[in-house]
């Protein structure tokens, strides 16, 4: 198809059913039919139509004289009109066009030229010596010229190259933010679609508008925007932010009388904070943005400095599809809450989500799936790359696999969650990085924020980094964490909190990731070594809204204020069952760090029972009793009463002497007998359910073998990863030289009569119970019997040595983490499914606890 526009008739509007035919016809029909109209100025030259298409007619037959057949141009000239002229001369010779940012290194600028075989460069005088650097071929053509009074001749002339509508046209590298940049080549019939789309199609601009284009032609984003302007018939005036302060961007739109703005949303941030009070931009009906995540607190910033008649949109695309949906807020619709969403597609796009297993759907939540006429050929030279993203259907509809995330509503209506590429596995859950992007956008104290994954050097696993850019001076570290906490689980809180003057960006506006500073190294932390250490850890992590808090980490130097400290003296007090008198903030600046806390507030303790510890009284269930192993403390179980819910009751019971002056029991039948008395002055009566954590559930065997011979039922055993109760498989309570037996068997021996503070207490009553442990033997068990072992502690294969032990109905399970890391976030999780599952059971909710589980 050739020429659908006459001068003497006007301009046809750009249409859907004007895009099969090249972007040099249509712009000669553009420029034939409005000579005289502006086409684009950047504030040092101003071209009409007409020299538009006198320029570009220059450029051709300079670079004919040159150029090798089939084989990209560059052009490589300062951003503005010249360069905007240049493209469309190149594109009349029949070549593709590669558009060279100049300040772009030339080394990158050099991988371009490679890529893409170019040997003919069009510059500017300012840069034909790097040129003649990058390509063997330059010329220097003077386009600055007037409309030709035949101007029909030119047109000719500009549509003599003999090639059709599905020719490549245009070459542009993508940001190589996943790897290195790829060449992807687009065809006119997609260009000319994506300018519909762009401008009438969407119903944002045409013939007679005066856009403002802020965004720099070397980048497909803005090369799209040019051509789609030049196609469109309207007017664009250029602004470059990178050469041009912001601040003069108010009164530059106000000058140009610009109606229709086109900018990323950083520029528009900077154009907010740039205006004085009380200033706005009257001019404007309609302002777009795109290229990264905008949330709703930035929509509602740009409504309240333009005009009342002027409509936001928010748009999504890429460099391999062009533009592919638009969210429109008009004047009287409601800002949104969080990440503004990427809206509906454009005419000629259907979006789907594809799930883990490949599996499409119309909505959902999974990876997007872009399917269309109008996307760009593929990958220059990759042909493989191509093909693992891009597939072409029998009907002629090409699908591209994008690397976005999205959530597909049933209306249609899409929500980008971040790239498949940022995604992350904290704690076993996968992340999003984007969804907590829009919780501290949301926030009024933070200007910019954007959330990492990055490992741990000390242990290697993943934590989240935040760097955030305060819109106040005095943001913490605790409030943003606290700002996630309150949205979004556990999991999705920042470990790390690095606050910038700004977040760094590449030469497209974009946020750079790879310039991003590396977080502090974390000094390894020493881990907790007691149940005790571990519980009072715990409350630090939850109080400070960190994943992990070590034994040394300092209360305040984590970010901890008095507000965090009377949070952490309060859970201590309520929780732990340390009297308020001997709780102050005094204490916690005396004793900072986990280790030294945690002692004092032992020493400070004075349990209602020593024994016996409430972990959780609500609920009208029948009362589960978890007896701790050896030199551990009932608190232990805390996280697994949590995640067993409110309706469950959950006692603890610890060894004698631990926690008060006493004479350890000697015996595993010893400490069983005191238990269920313990235990009896809870629950008088059976049915009784039992649980024990290593030593605790040799004990508990002992316990449920008493209570059946008193006659009581005991409906539930659990052994949460336990030694049978096999001397031959025990580990020995004494080992070394023989003078480390002897002293180790002299400080057995005084367990509990000797005072012995910090960790030392705990392990003597550690030592003490291996060694009833492994004098300890007793008859198999008949009852039902629950048994859970960590995967990831070394000795889980003789643990899960049960089987010669149970006669009764029983079950193994194998869950995650170590001896003891299985009773803590976020392993507890699935201990606790499995034990809820048959308490559930029991109580004939479920009828098959683990199909229960399953489902």
């Amino acid at each position: 198809m050739r020429s659908t526009a006459r001068s003497s008739d006007g301009l046809v509007p750009l249409s859907e059913s004007t895009v099969d035919m090249r972007v040099v016809d249509r712009v000669v029909d553009v420029g034939t039919s409005q000579p005289e109209t502006l086409a684009i100025a950047d504030g040092r030259r101003s071209v009409t139509y007409g020299q538009l298409l006198a320029g570009a007619d220059v450029v051709r037959r300079a670079v004919l004289d040159v150029r090798v057949a089939d084989a990209a141009v560059a052009v490589l000239r300062s951003p503005g009109a010249g360069a905007a002229v240049a493209v469309i001369g190149v594109m009349a010779t029949g070549s593709p066009v590669l558009v060279l940012d100049p300040t772009t290194p030339a080394e990158r600028l050099r991988h371009y030229v490679s890529g893409a075989g170019v040997s003919v460069c069009v510059a500017d005088a300012a840069h034909a010596d790097v040129a003649a650097e990058l390509c063997a071929s330059v010329v220097v053509p003077d386009d600055d010229v007037a409309a030709p009074a035949d101007l029909a001749a030119v047109g000719v002339a500009l549509r003599s190259a003999p090639t059709g509508p599905d020719d490549p046209a245009v070459v542009v590298f993508t940001s190589g933010s996943t790897g290195r940049p790829k060449g992807v080549l687009t065809g006119s019939r997609t260009l000319l679609h994506d300018a519909w789309t762009n401008s009438v199609g969407t119903g944002l601009y045409g013939a007679g508008d005066v856009v403002g284009n802020l965004m720099p032609l070397a980048f497909d984003a803005g090369m799209k925007a040019v051509l789609a302007g030049m196609l469109a018939g309207a007017t664009q005036q250029l602004f470059d932010p990178r050469t041009r302060p912001v601040s003069e961007l108010a009164g530059w739109l106000r000058e140009q009388q610009v109606t229709v703005l086109l900018a990323s949303p950083a520029i528009l941030r900077g154009l907010v904070s740039a205006l004085r009070p009380g200033e706005h931009l009257d001019t404007l009906t309609a302002v777009t943005m795109g290229g990264e995540m905008v949330h709703g607190s930035e929509l509602a910033a740009f409504r309240r400095v333009v005009g009342p008649q002027c409509v936001l949109r928010n748009r999504y695309g890429s460099t391999e599809t062009g533009l592919l949906s638009d969210f429109v807020l008009r004047p009287e619709d409601p800002s949104p809450t969080g990440a503004t969403p990427a809206g509906w597609p454009v005419p000629g796009v259907r979006f789907q989500v594809q799930d883990a297993d490949g599996v499409r759907a119309d909505s959902g939540t999974g990876r997007l799936v872009v399917s269309s006429r109008w996307l760009a050929e593929g990958y220059l030279g990759q042909p493989e790359v191509t093909a693992s993203v891009f597939s072409d259907g029998a009907d002629g509809v090409r699908t591209y696999l994008t690397s976005d995330t999205a959530s597909i509503d049933d209306d249609g209506l899409t929500r980008l969650l971040g790239r498949t590429d940022h995604s992350v596995k904290v704690r076993g859950h996968l992340v999003e990085p984007g969804e907590v992007d829009a919780v501290l956008f949301a926030h009024p104290e933070v200007r910019e924020a954007v959330v990492v994954g990055a490992p741990d050097p000390a242990t290697g696993r993943i934590r989240l980094v935040a760097y955030v850019v305060p819109a106040v001076p005095r943001l913490d570290a605790s409030t943003v964490r606290r700002v996630v906490r309150d949205a979004l689980p556990p999991f999705m809180v920042p470990q790390e909190v690095l606050f910038l003057p700004a977040l760094p960006r590449t030469e497209r506006g974009k946020l750079d990731r790879s310039a991003l500073p590396p977080p502090p190294p974390r000094a390894t932390a020493r881990p907790p070594r007691t149940d005790w250490e571990r519980v009072v850890a715990a409350l630090f992590a939850r109080v400070l809204e960190t994943d992990e808090v070590g034994l040394d980490d300092d209360f305040f130097s984590l970010g901890g204020d008095s507000l965090a400290a009377e949070a952490l003296l309060a859970a201590v007090g309520d929780e732990l069952g340390v009297s308020g008198d001997v709780l102050s903030t005094g204490l916690l600046v005396e004793a900072p760090t986990v280790a030294r806390f945690a002692d004092a507030v032992r020493q400070a303790r004075r349990p209602e029972h020593p024994t016996l510890v409430r972990l959780a009284s609500g609920g009208s269930r029948v009362p589960l009793f978890c007896v701790a192993g050896a030199g551990g403390v009932a608190l232990g179980f805390r996280a697994l009463a949590r995640e067993l819910g409110d309706d469950q009751p959950v006692w603890g019971l610890q060894a004698h002497g631990l926690e008060n002056r006493g004479l350890p029991d000697w015996s595993v039948r010893a400490t069983a007998r005191r238990h269920v008395a313990t235990l009896r002055t809870v629950q008088p009566a059976g049915p009784y359910r039992l649980a024990g954590h290593s030593l605790g559930a040799v004990i508990a065997l002992e316990m449920a073998h008493l209570l059946r011979s008193e006659g009581e039922e005991v409906e539930l055993l659990a052994v949460l990863d336990s030694f049978p109760p096999d001397p031959a498989l025990s580990p020995p309570a004494l080992t070394g030289g023989p003078y480390q037996r002897v002293k180790g068997a002299v400080a057995l021996a005084t367990t509990g009569l000797l005072p012995d503070s910090g960790l030392g207490h705990y392990l003597r009553f550690h030592r003490q119970g291996m060694a009833l442990q492994r004098r300890h033997r007793t008859s198999p068990y008949p009852g039902r019997t629950l048994v859970l072992v960590a995967r990831d502690d070394p000795d889980s294969a003789v643990r899960a040595l049960w089987a010669p032990h149970l006669t009764g109905q029983w079950s193994m399970h194998e869950v995650p983490g170590d001896h003891v890391g299985m009773l803590h976030e976020p392993n507890v999780t699935e201990v606790a499914q499995l034990l809820a599952a048959e308490l559930d059971a029991l109580d004939g909710a479920r009828p098959d606890p683990v199909e229960a589980l399953r489902d």
